[in-house]
């Protein structure tokens, strides 16, 4: 027998101009986690639908994030 979990994704996308060609260039990343019983929180309880959105939009955000203040600083990702 086959179980398939529901699987909670979001994607963002970060933008820039290649300072060696002058072309805009962008990086695409996807996060996800499944909803099942097996993923849980500290304290041990399974996670609901809201607990993994909430936690997949802040590490999605905490990426962006940190890849845009790597641009501001000089240090371009590779697409």
């Amino acid at each position: 027998m086959r179980i398939t979990f529901e699987m909670v994704t979001t994607k963002r996308t970060v933008c820039w101009i290649d300072p060696g060609t002058g072309k805009k260039r962008q990086k695409t990343r996807r996060f996800e986690q499944t909803v099942n019983p097996f993923n849980r929180d500290a304290l041990g309880r399974p996670k609901d639908r809201r607990a993994i959105c909430a936690e997949v939009n802040r590490e999605a955000d905490l990426w962006k994030l940190q890849a845009e203040n790597d641009i501001r600083n000089g240090v371009y990702p590779t697409a």
